[in-house]
């Protein structure tokens, strides 16, 4: 029975390897970690509450590593799957704002101001004004037509926890290193 609990929650190991190698700035180990997480959760039986997890680590680690088209791909396929649920609860629809700030953030990176902000009022037709910080701040500066760096939106980010993948939450003691020949 042990064995079972184990091969359960090694995919939660190597996630929070994954976790540690981002924190690094090493991404290219983090998503060759999560890659593995998500093939061997699948088996799982809360396998959708960690695939949306390591969905946004994923999303996390090709933001920081600058990769904000596979982001924006990443963020258009999880609005696809959101758009297959018949559910219209709260719950959903913060996922929906949610996703729609990290595409709208990949744009203002690519210089796209005018995409951004539409995609960030859409967030707030989700779930109002006033609920996700990050995004009332960007249509506030963007509709008044300040440039935006950046740092700005790093510094936003930081001050708003916008990423979960930090320090204080990751555990180094549970971490499992997956082995070189797993690709």
């Amino acid at each position: 029975m042990e064995t079972h609990t184990k091969n359960e929650t090694l995919h939660i190991r190597i996630a929070e390897k994954g976790k540690m190698y981002s924190l690094e700035g090493n991404y290219k180990e983090a998503l060759r970690h999560y890659k593995e997480a998500i093939k061997m959760m699948q088996q799982s039986k809360d396998s959708e509450i960690f695939f949306q997890h390591y969905s946004q680590c994923v999303m996390e680690a090709l933001e920081l590593s600058g990769a904000h088209d596979e982001v924006i791909s990443f963020c258009e396929r999880y609005i696809d799957f959101l758009d297959q649920k018949s559910d219209d609860s709260a719950l959903i629809k913060k996922h929906y704002a949610t996703v729609l700030e990290k595409k709208a953030i990949q744009y203002l990176y690519k210089d796209e101001k005018d995409i951004s902000l539409e995609l960030l009022k859409e967030a707030q037709s989700h779930v109002g004004n006033g609920k996700q910080p990050i995004t009332d701040q960007l249509v506030n500066w963007l509709q008044r037509g300040f440039m935006i760096t950046k740092q700005q939106i790093a510094a936003l980010q930081k001050k708003h926890q916008y990423f979960i993948v930090r320090a204080d939450v990751v555990n180094p003691k549970i971490a499992f290193e997956l082995p070189a020949i797993i690709s």
